[in-house]
């Protein structure tokens, strides 16, 4: 099957999980919103949780590409912690508040659930990590939160709780504006705006 095919497969599970939930959706309403015959579908997937499971890790994927991509040089420290926690979370934040059944999605199975955000968190703090470490030579002070693995650590459980706890993505935009900011002043690394008295 076409890496195409894959994806607009995937695509179709996430918009019919979200809008029906999981448990309504069939194999056959995925494979006609993909536009696929379902000969096609089971040849890849051989039940609704392997495509969940597929679904789960391309959605991982593209965050952490997305965090790690999101960081340039003629941004400041803080506009470029903003990019990467928004690369990662700002579409979790959206399926979760969006749909009907996108908060559904992230209950669905505790053991999937629980490897995904594992694999997730993990991916994410080492980005933070190494990010950490390149700053801290450019004078950050990352030791102000205990060494590179505090400060990642630190910035993925905060960046997290705003996302569960924020209800409008304008309310979630400001929370992590805000986050990064201070964080950004606590490393000595403030914004031009955040550098006046």
């Amino acid at each position: 099957m076409s890496d195409n095919n894959v994806r607009r497969i995937l695509d179709a599970a996430l918009t019919l999980f979200g809008r029906h939930s999981f448990k309504r959706t069939s194999m056959a309403d995925i494979a006609r919103e993909a536009g696929v015959a379902r000969a096609t579908l089971y040849l890849r997937f051989a039940d609704k949780r392997a495509v969940f499971e597929a679904l789960a890790d391309a959605v991982i994927d593209d965050a952490l590409a997305g965090a790690e991509a999101a960081w340039r040089d003629d941004l400041t420290f803080a506009e470029n912690l903003e990019a990467t926690i928004l690369a990662k979370d700002l579409r979790f934040f959206r399926l979760m508040r969006a749909t009907p059944h996108g908060a559904e999605l992230f209950d669905l199975d505790a053991e999937l659930a629980r490897a995904a955000a594992t694999r997730l968190d993990a991916g994410f703090s080492a980005i933070l990590v190494q990010r950490a470490e390149a700053a801290a030579k450019e004078g950050a002070r990352i030791d102000a939160f205990g060494g590179p693995g505090a400060f990642a650590s630190f910035l993925s459980v905060t960046a997290a709780g705003v996302k569960y706890e924020t209800r409008t993505e304008a309310d979630y935009l400001a929370a992590i504006r805000l986050l990064v900011r201070v964080t950004a002043l606590a490393a000595g690394k403030p914004s031009p705006m955040e550098d006046t008295p």
